[in-house]
């Protein structure tokens, strides 16, 4: 296992060795999965999609036996990897009516191949239940660190699911940060 989390260090500072001014070295394709059965919420989830060639690396060291999936000890070798990005919050920028908040807890739930890049499943336990109802949650990714560019999915930073879906608004807004895409604002209105 060391020998696992000490390659990926590896990997990664060598990603990184070329000045801080060049363009990023890992592409992140990102989005929250916030489901709203209830205006107030306590967990969600977060999806990254690895760019293909940082997928490509990370395959061939994990996917010991070469059948292009992560099972069995190589997913838990590669989740408790992931771990590491702790450190950085998970790169995870969120607010609550314009105040910064920590998750309370993420953890690595799963992580797969899929069209032969790697997408990792995060779940995110907020520190204190968000009323949508009353409170605008705001959502980012950005990596002040190690020079991820965290971009959003195709279809948007924020996918909604759950009974209220329909009258809760998702609002995108320009970020001032230069790590971070853009925020996107979340409310649900009775």
């Amino acid at each position: 296992m060391r020998q696992a989390v000490r390659y990926l260090s590896v990997f990664f500072s060598a990603l990184f060795a070329v000045s801080a001014m060049a363009h990023p070295h890992v592409w992140v394709d990102s989005q929250y999965r916030v489901n709203v059965d209830q205006a107030t919420i306590e967990t969600l989830e977060a999806t990254w999609g690895l760019d293909l060639f940082t997928s490509t690396s990370l395959i061939v060291e994990y996917d010991v036996d070469g059948d292009g999936e992560l099972t069995g000890q190589e997913k838990l070798d590669m989740i408790e990897v992931l771990k590491s990005f702790d450190q950085y919050g998970f790169f995870i920028k969120m607010k609550q009516d314009g105040a910064d908040i920590v998750p309370n807890e993420v953890q690595v739930l799963d992580v797969r191949v899929r069209d032969q890049m790697l997408w990792i499943r995060l779940g995110i336990a907020l520190p204190t239940p968000v009323n949508l109802e009353t409170s605008t949650l705001s959502f980012a990714f950005g990596d002040d660190e190690l020079y991820f560019a965290m971009e959003p999915l195709e279809e948007g930073l924020v996918r909604l699911s759950g009974t209220l879906s329909e009258t809760c608004t998702p609002i995108e807004r320009e970020a001032e940060e230069t790590s971070v895409a853009l925020w996107v604002d979340l409310t649900c209105k009775p």
